[in-house]
């Protein structure tokens, strides 16, 4: 046996809907969070024939990732947590990378026992954003969280109409469009709507849905949506896992699934200096493949990060170095091409119908990839039984944090390759002057933003000067009159000036 060998033991997630309303809805935040925690850790335990007493004394490792939505005081939280549940003497570790924290999370496992197989690693967190925000000011925190204080709030900004720029400078260079998206979207919904543990069970999605936008391209049903979700997994080597086994501890499910590989690659916190617009995913998964040993064409089924439908087609041709135009074509039916063939993805329907929890999100896809396998304690849809190869992808901020892990039921890995260079990743220099030109990269009309300051509908747009500098700004024409929609804005061609109004630097069409 290959000692080497590291496996996954399964995987539970913890929903709302498990718990009685009259119990879950007069609980506090803090405490719906740690019902769900413990609950989902529990679920896990009985799945593999152990409990918590039974594995405490062999929890080496406690891996998490700290709840946003609360923001708990203090330091320490995993600890804290980890006492709580009945566990000490593990090391702490949390993961905090946005929507790819869970990715983040098993890579660390993954480090752990690659550095000591006797090792036994709990990943395991939760998130309450449905319970936690419900006010306009909660909605105005949330943009706050993730657009940048001088460069970007006070023109309006928005994670959406971020996402919506960047499907649009896609959509205009792979020539995907509107009714592709609305395809793709359909085809998710429909995956998840029998599913009774799904975030949109029995809900049926409507063209007056698809068709009334919160910015740009994007809609409500394009959107992830937002639920208090808890999750855990177990990560060890084989041969611990055997050893536990043996004296009784557990019993785990077969087959033994294991991790081959995990890349992640980080670009920039916010969206203005995202130096055209780049994508770190292709490096995220040059390093996993790289480690793994692994090909493209290797992969046989995938879950991929779907925060919104054009971040699928763009995660996904940069993994599998696919052209972006067919990748849309594949996903009408829930398909991507990877090289040889087309696999099935996201078989529960993704973060966009089934779960999503912040920077837990991820463990949608980690349940997703468990089911298939029969490792899930309440698993999805299965496309694929036991693919010998699977990835699962996380994406993070405004597709600023990628990560991707392998997973495989081959008992003898491949070796390590030598990674293939990459274009390098760069940032912006937003400084431009007064009276500078520049031709606009991309651009969205802006419907919806709760608790803004800046009042819908209104244009943003991202320009780059002819020395490589980039602005994010409204836009305004000639005669002073702010711009209420970008139809006839035409990113790559499209010129402005930028000049001060209402002291702030704006574009200006020429």
């Amino acid at each position: 046996m290959n000692s080497s060998l590291i496996t996954i033991l399964g995987g539970s997630d913890s929903i709302e809907s498990e718990f009685a309303p009259e119990l879950y809805n007069g609980l506090s935040n803090e405490a719906r969070y740690f019902l769900l925690l413990s609950s989902a850790i529990d679920k896990l335990f009985s799945f593999l024939k152990t409990d918590r007493a039974a594995m405490a004394p062999y929890i080496s490792d406690f891996v998490s990732i700290e709840p946003k939505s609360l923001a708990r005081p203090g330091y320490g939280h995993t600890v804290k947590d980890g006492n709580t549940l009945g566990f000490t003497g593990f090391a702490s570790h949390e993961v905090d990378l946005g929507g790819a924290s869970v990715g983040g999370a098993i890579a660390q496992a993954y480090t752990i026992v690659n550095s000591n197989p006797e090792a036994v690693v709990l990943v395991a967190g939760a998130d309450v954003p449905k319970s936690a925000f419900k006010q306009v000011a909660d909605l105005k925190r949330l943009t706050e969280m993730v657009c940048h204080p001088e460069f970007e709030i006070p023109y309006g900004s928005t994670l959406i109409a971020f996402y919506s720029m960047l499907a649009k400078r896609l959509m205009i260079d792979s020539e995907i469009s509107q009714d592709e998206l609305e395809k793709i979207t359909i085809f998710f919904r429909n995956l998840a709507k029998d599913n009774p543990r799904a975030f949109q069970f029995n809900k049926e999605l409507t063209d007056k849905q698809l068709r009334k936008p919160l910015a740009g391209c994007y809609s409500t049903p394009m959107i992830a949506i937002v639920t208090d979700h808890g999750f855990a997994t177990l990560v060890t080597s084989e041969q611990k896992k055997r050893e536990l086994e043996s004296a009784g501890v557990l019993k785990s499910r077969a087959p033994s699934l294991f991790i081959a590989g995990a890349g992640q690659s980080a670009h920039t916190e916010f969206f203005y200096l995202k130096n055209d617009m780049m994508s770190p995913a292709g490096l995220a998964a040059e390093r996993a493949f790289s480690m793994a040993g692994m090909t493209r064409s290797s992969i046989e089924y995938a879950w991929i990060y779907d925060c919104f439908p054009g971040m699928i087609i763009t995660q996904a041709s940069q993994y599998f170095g696919t052209n972006p135009k067919d990748v849309a074509k594949g996903l009408e039916i829930g398909e991507i091409p990877n090289g040889e063939k087309s696999i099935p993805i996201n078989s529960g329907g993704g973060i966009l119908n089934y779960q999503a929890a912040m920077s837990l999100s991820g463990a949608t896809g980690l349940i997703d990839i468990l089911s298939q396998y029969g490792l899930a304690v309440n698993p999805v849809l299965v496309r694929k039984s036991n693919p010998t190869n699977a990835l699962l992808s996380g994406n993070g901020g405004i597709d600023s944090i990628n990560t991707v892990v392998l997973f495989t039921l081959d008992q003898n890995p491949r070796k390590p390759i030598p990674a293939r260079k990459l274009k390098q990743l760069s940032v912006a220099d937003p400084l431009v002057t007064e009276n500078e030109s520049a031709t606009i990269l991309s651009s969205t009309t802006v419907y919806f933003n709760p608790g803004g300051s800046k009042k819908p509908p209104y244009v943003l747009v991202l320009s780059k000067t002819a020395s490589g500098k980039m602005k994010l700004t409204n836009l305004y024409e000639k005669n002073g009159e702010e711009v209420k929609t970008d139809d006839a804005v035409k990113p790559g061609e499209t010129t402005v000036i930028f000049q001060m109004i209402d002291q702030k630097l704006q574009a200006v069409l020429l």
